[in-house]
């Protein structure tokens, strides 16, 4: 492996590095290089909606942050099978879904973003990454984020920081700019859940948005919710080194290899739950 394809891990006595999973992928890198793939997939698939593959892009970078969450990191560093930091199951990707929603404001957003990818759309592919619901409880249990919002409000009160890092990591390996993190987190009464029918979020706009409209931002959500479940599960099962070796190339050449593989689901509890397996067949990139 190429020495410059890891990012620097730090002096001695500092913090050990973020990692996303049982493959000790350091959690910058799995997060950058998650979107970048998420990015070719959708870019690949859907050439003329360069706003997907942004979409894609974004997505993937920002779907794990929740895993900054130090318990989670002390459990997988330990070597059990990480919990979520609100007990009950694997449920990183709330807490992904409760930072996005707090770290990043709407408006500034919307002025960075073109106009056919709104910033809901990315945080709703955050949120539901996998194609259909874990189970038949999931829709009840997660029916309001408010609470999970309010713990996520107090821990990024604490660990701002640590996002700011991931965040400048994430930048520093895909080479890719992204947006800063509000200074100051704001708490915004009830949080619902987003739908895991597009269409039911899309309900309260009302005649604000032609038919036409709704089923274009539902085939988007789901164009880029299959980029980030493909990405996620062909990058999550590789160790770190071949993960920085990609990273570099990408640095270097601004190219990926050839996603043409099989891609299995890898069983850590810190995947997205969903099929066995799926296999992308013919796919150059």
């Amino acid at each position: 492996m190429n020495p410059s394809s890891q990012p620097a891990t730090g002096n001695a006595g500092d913090p050990p590095p973020k990692i996303a999973n049982a493959a000790k992928q350091p959690l910058a890198s799995h997060c950058a290089l998650v979107g970048l793939v998420a990015q070719k997939y959708a870019e690949t698939h859907y050439p003329r909606r360069p706003d997907w593959a942004l979409g894609a892009l974004l997505a993937g970078f920002l779907h794990d942050i929740g895993k900054l969450d130090p318990a989670f990191q002390a459990q997988l560093a330990a070597g059990g099978p990480p919990d979520s930091p609100f007990g009950a199951g694997p449920r990183i990707h709330e807490m992904s879904w409760a930072l996005t929603h707090l770290a990043f404001d709407p408006a500034k957003m919307r002025r960075h973003l073109p106009a056919g990818l709104a910033w809901p759309v990315i945080q709703y592919a955050v949120y539901w990454r996998q194609h259909t619901p874990i189970n038949s409880w999931e829709t009840k249990r997660f029916a309001s984020l408010s609470q999970v919002c309010r713990k996520a409000g107090a821990w990024m009160q604490s660990y701002q920081e640590a996002l700011s890092q991931l965040l400048a990591g994430i930048r520093t390996v895909a080479q890719v700019a992204l947006f800063e993190i509000e200074p100051d987190v704001r708490l915004t009464g009830e949080v619902q859940t987003p739908a895991f029918d597009r269409g039911a979020d899309l309900a309260h706009l009302g005649a604000s948005m032609t038919e036409a409209q709704r089923e274009l931002d539902k085939s988007m959500c789901a164009a880029i919710r299959s980029a980030l479940l493909f990405a996620d599960r062909m990058i999550s099962p590789m160790g770190p080194g071949e993960v920085g070796d990609w990273l570099h190339a990408w640095r270097t050449h601004k190219r990926l290899p050839d996603l043409v593989q099989t891609v299995h689901e890898v069983d850590d509890y810190t995947t997205i739950p969903g099929d066995h397996r799926f296999t992308q067949g013919g796919l150059q990139i």
